[in-house]
Formats: structure tokens, sequence, C-alpha cells
């Protein structure tokens, strides 16, 4: 039984360069959730933080994006989260619980490889395509090595690892492919990969590609994830040539660049341009949304939950290797949730 919220406590935190006040609610209630890996240790932080202040106990799942709007739409979990918003088919099964997408937090995915003697690597749009098609096979390919002038790349084999589950994140890399290179990616955006003939090997969740290509298998390895997976396995990450020809990696700084030339929809979906010319700018850069209910009977310990995303949990992001929300971003979060009974 959800618990009844009592004493609101008002905190302001500075984000994006605008204040954002966040209503935080004292509760002792339980919620279940599950989905997107990308976004799972920003929210292990959260709920950490959430059970500290007010006693509400959050179990979270990260089982994948698409099992967690699945698990949304069966009525499974209390919440879902996500980093792609209903499928056309999903939507129309979700209609009879009214729901909000809120983003939450922002993060860069990062292209991770382990090559031995090779400690930084700059890669094009059209390269990564030809790549994770696998048109090139080998660390030595000559585009690899115009692109990185005075790198010693070795004659290796390379292993290209995707997500072998539906996955949020590999919705966005592919997507990003698609936008820079059409005439090398022609699957569009789509949250199954195609695992690459040959050279291919698929991976359940960013723990399960980090691990692979971390490991003593993953020797010539690259794949795609959460900057934070690649960043508690000290793999390698690829400095990514965006549209103004700059080299960037994926850090909050360049995260938010990208988010702050976003589109925002009516319904809270970000959507960003990969071929901005923001020399600042990360282009493989995505959102996270928490699915929550508009008005059921968890919808209170819900609304707590997120309101202490966008609170104190924001000034956690960097820390963690995400980036969080920009101003523009963070008014949208905060009026979605309102809408929350």
């Amino acid at each position: 039984m959800t618990h009844r919220i009592a004493a609101a406590l008002l905190s302001t935190a500075l984000f994006g360069g605008v204040a954002a006040t966040a209503s935080v609610a004292t509760a002792a209630g339980s919620l279940s959730g599950q989905g997107s890996t990308f976004v799972s240790n920003f929210l292990d932080q959260c709920k950490a933080d959430v059970q500290k202040a007010n006693g509400l106990s959050v179990t979270y799942q990260p089982t994948g994006s698409g099992a967690g709007r699945n698990g949304f739409i069966e009525g499974t979990v209390d919440f879902a989260a996500s980093d792609v918003p209903f499928t056309k088919d999903e939507a129309a099964k979700a209609t009879a619980k009214p729901y909000v997408y809120v983003p939450i937090v922002a993060g860069g995915i990062a292209v991770a490889f382990s090559v031995p003697g090779v400690k930084e690597l700059t890669l094009s749009g059209p390269t990564l395509a030809k790549i994770f098609v696998g048109k090139i096979v080998s660390w030595n390919d000559p585009q690899i090595a115009k692109e990185n002038p005075g790198v010693k790349l070795p004659k290796l084999v390379m292993r290209v690892v995707v997500r072998s589950d539906s996955s949020g994140t590999s919705n966005v890399f592919s997507g990003y492919l698609a936008s820079v290179a059409k005439d090398v990616w022609k699957k569009g955006a789509t949250s199954t990969f195609p695992v690459p003939a040959t050279v291919g090997v698929g991976q359940k969740g960013s723990d399960g590609v980090g691990n692979y290509v971390s490991g003593p298998q993953g020797k010539g390895a690259i794949t795609y994830a959460e900057v934070s997976f690649a960043n508690e396995r000290k793999l390698g990450i690829v400095s990514v040539l965006n549209a103004a020809g700059k080299a960037v990696q994926p850090g909050a700084a360049s995260v938010s660049a990208s988010l702050s030339v976003a589109s925002i929809s009516a319904e809270n979906v970000v959507t960003i341009d990969a071929l901005t010319k923001n020399a600042a700018a990360y282009p493989i850069s995505a959102v996270a949304y928490l699915i929550a209910p508009k008005s059921s009977k968890k919808s209170a310990d819900v609304k707590a939950f997120a309101q202490a995303i966008l609170g104190d949990c924001q000034g956690k992001a960097a820390g963690l290797g995400y980036a969080p929300l920009p101003a523009n971003v963070l008014a949208a979060s905060t009026k979605a949730i309102a809408s929350v009974n």
C-alpha cells in the first residue's frame, strides 16, 4: 500500500545555469521499476539518496529500455526508465494507463575500445558506421590511420560488441549512424542492433558489453555504452568528430552543449541533432526518461522519487559520468512531473 505523503520540503538547486525548485516529499512507501541500463548507475545513486532523505524504498532492475516499457504496459512495475519513448504499437497498448515522460538525466554514449598500445583514438561518424556494419575489420585499416596520424595502430582483427537485448542505447547509437552515414548504415534507428557478420558479438546490457570488452576475450574489441560503464572498466574512449569537425569526448559539458540546442516536443520527448554545428557538442548524446503514471496507487511516491531526481541528485550526475539536465530540458521535466496526481 502506498503510504501517505507528508510535509513537503522545498529545495532549490542550481543546474544548467538556472535555479530549479523541486518539492521533495517525505515518504515511507516503496516503488518498483525497471528499464534502461544506460541510466542504472545514476538511479542507483538517486535511490540511495531518496531512501536516506525520506524513507522511500525504490527497487530498480536494469533489464533494458524495451523490457522496461513492456513492464510498464503490463503493469508489473510502478514506473519505467527508457532512453527512447514508446514505439507506435507500444503507445497504443499504453493508452489504458495514462503516463507522462519525464526527462531525468543526460549522458554521452561512449564508443569504448580495448586495443593494446592505443590510449587515444579519434573516429568520424562514417568510419564508425563502417566498423559497426563490419566493413572495417582491422585496427590498422587505412581509414582509421588517416584519422589518427602519428598513432601506431596494430595489425589486429576487430571484435565489434553490440547489445543483444532491446536497448534504447542501441536506438540512439544506430540513429546517430543513420544521421551521419546514411550510405553505409541503412538500418535506421533500431533498438535491436544487428550483429555484424564474422566480427560481431552480442551481449546483454551495458554491463554485458562493458565486461566483454574489458575482459581477456576483449583484445581488439569496440563497443558502445553509457560513458560511466566505460570509465568503471578503464576502457579507452573514442573522441568523435562532430559536424563542426571537432574531436569531442563524451563529458558533461559536451553533452549539455548538445542538449542545449535540442528540440523538445509537447510530450517532453527530446530530439538531439547529431549534425549540429555547435563545435562543443558531443554528437552521440542521449536523454533518459522516467515513464510515470499520471494517476495510480503509487503515483504520489513516483512523484516524490522524480522530484528527488530533479533536485539534489542532478548535482551528482557529472561525478557519475552523466550530465545534469540543462535549463531548457529541466523546465520541461519539472512541468511534466507536476501533472502527476
